[in-house]
């Protein structure tokens, strides 16, 4: 598997695409936390006494933050990881020299699990200075509440990654691959999950990929709002669990599928 992830590395490693995703992941997961210092003071009044920056809260915003910031980047990452070796005709030139198909694959899953691994210590990284920084004083009981966030993110990014994997395995091309992949995230879906919910008028309208992987982190409504949500028939968002469960399974079929055009002997 070492083997296997150094190779990964080599390939990426003066790919300027790849560099350019992973060097805006890290400047803008922190960055983008710190805007909300210019929010207005009613804004901040309404997160609650803890604020954006200490603990627990600053687990769930800079977690929100970070699966934008996920399907964005790490997401392309997954493209760029298989389309720059159709660009490049080095998934050819890997069998020819002794990679199996399933050998290949098998080195795209290790450096996926990889990078959405530094993805995730970062972010518990950023979240654990930030949070000690702005704790006066610092309760460890305080500290690990939300701390399950840092599982659920590394599961967020791999299925980002997973899902960015398939897109680049089934349409090859670098820039019509993530154009698809944006679309399926941002509207595709969402236009399925109106369908669903205005013929079926259920809660199973949750149960698609992107909003599965984005429940996992989900928006950090101030208390009054999450109040309102428990109290609502209708809850808009999955559970932990459900969440957790859902991305599990979807990440194992995005796996599956694109071991099966793998497969294929046109690639």
């Amino acid at each position: 598997m070492l083997h296997l992830l150094k190779l990964e590395i080599k390939k990426v490693r003066d790919y300027n695409p790849f560099r350019v995703m992973a060097i805006l992941y890290i400047l803008l997961l922190p960055a983008s936390l710190l805007v909300t210092k210019g929010f207005p003071k009613e804004v901040i009044d309404a997160v609650g006494a803890q604020g954006f920056y200490t603990f627990p809260n600053v687990w769930r915003f800079l977690g929100y933050v970070g699966n934008w910031l996920g399907f964005f980047f790490l997401g392309f990452m997954g493209v760029l990881s298989m389309t720059s070796e159709f660009g490049n005709k080095t998934l050819r030139q890997n069998i020819i020299t002794g990679l199996t198909r399933k050998e290949f694959l098998q080195a795209k899953v290790v450096f996926i699990a990889a990078v959405s691994l530094v993805a995730t210590a970062f972010y518990f990284l950023i979240t654990l200075l930030i949070g000690i920084i702005h704790a006066d004083p610092f309760y460890f009981d305080v500290f690990t509440q939300n701390l399950s966030y840092v599982p659920r993110y590394f599961l967020m990014s791999f299925g980002y990654m997973s899902l960015g994997l398939l897109f680049g395995t089934l349409v090859r091309r670098t820039g019509f691959a993530i154009f698809i992949f944006l679309a399926f995230g941002v509207f595709i879906e969402n236009i399925f999950r109106g369908l669903h919910l205005y013929y079926t008028e259920h809660r199973s309208c949750l149960f698609y990929p992107i909003n599965a992987m984005e429940d996992l982190t989900p928006v950090p409504f101030p208390d009054i709002a999450n109040d309102m949500i428990r109290n609502m028939d209708f809850k808009p968002f999955l559970t932990p669990t459900e969440a957790t469960i859902t991305t599990i399974i979807y990440t194992g079929l995005f796996l599956f599928a694109t071991y099966q055009l793998m497969m294929k002997k046109d690639l």
